[in-house]
């Protein structure tokens, strides 16, 4: 597809270009002038009796000169002043310089130029920065809100925390990132360009009213194009040829690699539902390769409507990619063979899913949530097309209903919130809410359950249940054994993109055959008991009061935390989605400035700001994203940004540190061939331990775990807990680990601290709050029986 739209933009613009280029040497002495509108010459006459052929060889140097300086310079300047407004986290600067954008914009071109013809001299100059200074606000606009979520996103935050160079955060990160955007807009921009250019001539700016220039003749030979259509279809053509090809050469960059691996979720459209009374989806021999590597390999099995199918495996068997293929999506570089049948329908990279048949939750929320959109508006807009014909308060009314089932508030201030003001666990139920909204016939969940407490996941284990018993198939794709036991009917197991068992759930859970199954089942590891007396105290934390900007006031998230951390110890924050653990972890890592209190290391206080910190602070307090993907940059290689910390924070030559950061991915189970690849071309799981690994890379001394074993099988997780573990041991080194899971609690975590509503309710040793706690929500959220010693319980 890409090679005809290349040489169809190629053709288009040689024809023009060319013109424009030589068509003043062929142009030859002028010729006398004739009648208007007449038949003389190839192409008759124009409006003054002027060689219309003649006239069209000397008009495209001008157009294109001045067209392309405007739009050159519109960009020079506003590309700059867009990033500043982008990346300053000072507000007053933004709007210094947004605010007056903005009054420009409220201005009409038209009487922009009129204005400016009043004033200005005329001239080709004066055209140039006319048609600029039109554009600029715009350009300016478009570049701080597409530069806006990559200068403030986890990525950039993570190479705040290194110290990483100007030039790879902003140019390499940022600039990379809107470059399409740009390129995009440049070709609408340069036709825009080009029809100021005609209307400024005709109010007297730049070239003359009577010029040879293809916008000029086509503005004033309109009154004869009855008479004389030459005179404007011949330079209309080129400026049709010139734009159409200048679009689709800069099209190209949005069809290139897709930087996120996640699929969008479904239309929300409204389709018939096809009957769920036999076999809903059929899949058999998929079978999906990147060059000689098998990602899916030969992988078949049926779902019938009202069952649930859990596809379990390791970080980077497949289960994510066997879900995409379910949806029709696929990843640039890949090719997709066997079939997949959805009702009856096939379902292909080229013929996705009929709208509104399959709803998806993905891994990463984040990815599925418009950053623009607030949160009610969304899930109206959702409403409106399932219930098509339905007033206001029946749509709030299905939408409270839903809000309700997935335990999000339904006040006015949640549905007036964006995304990026949820928790991790709030964006996950949100988007379960969305696809409950959308009414489908098959639900792919991949992962729906990380990052969420405990109360929370018997409540999304509960829905999946209920949704199944009304009849939707769901393939649930998840390391949560927990919730596999609960929910599953039949379990199909991957081990590098092949199934190597498949059956009924409590017959895969109860009596395994296969070796990988077994690993996959094993229970957690006891730990070892700590002989070691506890250490001073490293981390201290007093009366710290968080808060968060809603709108145009402020709200405490975190209320009076006080806590301290010994060397060599690991404390685990709990608690319920929402209730600031994030907040707590972000605070420590200098990423969350809006506080008061005091946070001293060894002693000695740290900076409430990042970048207020000394280079050896850094170091010293490392954090490890809770939403992994987000927190890489896309254009550089997972080995370039491991090995980064080492380089900036330690000074290490390059090749050190490249070693450096191949012996702690080794350690996390990442080989050098995954190690050098891009973030999209790794599974969620994959990116969790690279980002542990980016941490320890800074040879830190408090490591900060955001739901860092989230999203692993527990295989892998055993082998992070252990690695921690060691560390601790080894190199004294302080863990402070955000959780939900219990099995982390109970193999690494000291003492333990419990969040409500920004406030610590209990605290104590780990063996005593999960075996004896007394507080309802620490039992709550650490239940002394967890679901891996009881039977299946959805049979």
């Amino acid at each position: 597809m890409r090679r005809p739209r290349t040489l169809t933009a190629a053709v288009l613009l040689t024809a023009p270009l060319g013109l424009a280029v030589a068509g003043p040497l062929l142009a030859g002495e002028p010729t006398g002038r004739t009648f208007p509108f007449a038949d003389d010459g190839p192409l008759g006459t124009d409006f003054v009796g002027r060689d219309v052929a003649q006239q069209v060889l000397l008009g495209g140097r001008s157009v294109v000169t001045v067209a392309v300086a405007a739009t050159l310079l519109a960009y020079l300047v506003g590309v700059p002043l867009g990033l500043l407004a982008a990346s300053t986290r000072r507000r007053w600067v933004d709007e210094l310089l947004m605010r007056p954008l903005d009054l420009a914009l409220a201005v009409p071109s038209l009487l922009l130029l009129i204005l400016l013809a009043a004033t200005a001299p005329p001239g080709p100059l004066t055209l140039v920065g006319i048609v600029a200074l039109i554009g600029l606000p715009e350009i300016t606009r478009i570049t701080r809100a597409t530069a806006l979520p990559l200068a403030h996103g986890p990525a950039m935050e993570a190479m705040r925390l290194y110290r990483e160079t100007w030039w790879r955060r902003g140019p390499g990160h940022v600039g990379t990132g809107i470059r399409r955007v740009l390129l995009a807009d440049a070709g609408v921009r340069f036709v825009g360009a080009t029809y100021l250019v005609a209307t400024a001539s005709f109010l007297g700016i730049g070239v003359a009213p009577d010029a040879a220039d293809w916008a000029v003749m086509v503005d004033r030979n309109r009154a004869g194009l009855f008479l004389q259509p030459w005179a404007v279809a011949v330079p209309a053509t080129l400026l049709v040829a010139l734009a159409v090809g200048l679009n689709l050469a800069t099209d190209r960059a949005l069809t290139t690699r897709r930087t996120d691996p996640s699929p969008r979720p479904a239309p929300t459209t409204t389709a018939p539902r096809p009957s769920t009374a036999a076999t809903l989806l059929e899949v058999r021999d998929l079978t999906v390769t990147a060059g000689d590597t098998r990602l899916v390999d030969g992988v078949s099995f049926d779902l019938p409507g009202g069952r649930i199918l859990a596809v379990i495996g390791t970080s980077g068997s497949g289960k994510t990619t066997t879900g995409r293929a379910l949806l029709g999506g696929t990843t640039p570089g890949t090719t997709h063979t066997g079939t997949v049948t959805l009702a009856g329908t096939p379902v292909t990279p080229h013929t996705p899913p009929p709208p509104g048949t399959v709803g998806y939750v993905p891994q990463q929320p984040g990815t599925a949530l418009h950053p623009a959109r607030r949160v009610g508006a969304v899930l109206d807009e959702i409403t409106r097309h399932h219930l098509p014909g339905t007033g206001r308060s029946a749509r709030s009314r299905a939408v409270a209903a839903v809000l309700e089932r997935v335990d999000l508030p339904t006040d006015r201030r949640f549905l007036r919130r964006f995304p990026h003001q949820l928790s991790g666990g709030q964006q996950q139920r949100l988007v379960i809410a969305h696809a409950l909204l959308a009414h489908a016939v098959l639900l792919v969940a991949d992962e729906p359950t990380t990052g969420q407490d405990a109360p929370t996941r018997t409540d999304v284990a509960r829905e999946l249940t209920t949704l199944a018993r009304d009849g939707l198939a769901v393939l649930l794709l998840s390391h949560d054994l927990h919730l596999v036991r609960a929910v599953a009917d039949q379990i199909l197991v991957l081990h590098q993109g092949a199934v190597v068992e498949h059956g009924p759930a409590v017959d895969v859970l109860t009596t395994p055959r296969h070796r990988h199954t077994r690993d996959l089942l094993a229970p957690p590891p006891r730990r070892p008991p700590s002989a070691a007396p506890p250490d001073r105290p490293l981390l201290h934390v007093a009366g710290l009061t968080a808060t968060h900007r809603d709108g145009s006031r402020r709200r405490d998230v975190l209320r009076d935390v006080t806590l301290t951390v010994p060397a060599g110890r690991c404390l685990a924050v709990v608690g319920r989605s929402g209730s600031g653990k994030t907040t707590l972890a972000r605070c420590l890592a200098g990423l969350h400035p809006a506080h008061t209190g005091v946070l001293t290391l060894d002693g000695r206080p740290l900076a409430r700001h990042l970048d207020h910190r000394r280079p050896d602070d850094l170091a010293a307090i490392q954090y490890v994203f809770q939403d992994a993907r987000a927190s890489f940059d896309p254009h550089r290689t997972v080995l370039d940004q491991t090995a980064a910390p080492a380089r900036r924070l330690h000074h290490a030559p390059p090749e050190q540190a490249r070693r450096t950061a191949l012996d702690l991915l080794a350690r996390v189970g990442l080989d050098e061939a995954t190690a050098t690849r891009r973030p999209d071309r790794l599974s969620g799981g994959q990116l969790h331990r690279a980002a542990l690994a980016r941490a320890l890379a800074s040879r830190p001394r408090v490591l900060v775990c955001d739901e860092t074993t989230a999203g692993l099988d527990r295989l892998t997780q055993h082998g992070i807990l252990t690695l921690l573990d060691e560390l601790r041991h080894r190199i004294r080194l302080t863990v402070v680990v955000i959780t939900h899971d219990r099995d982390v609690v109970a193999h690494l975590a000291d003492h333990v601290v419990v969040l409500d509503d920004g406030t610590i309710v209990d605290r104590g040793p780990a063996d005593d709050l999960l075996h004896r706690a007394h507080h309802p929500l620490t039992r709550a959220l650490l239940p002394t029986h967890p679901a891996d010693d009881t039977a299946p319980t959805h049979l």
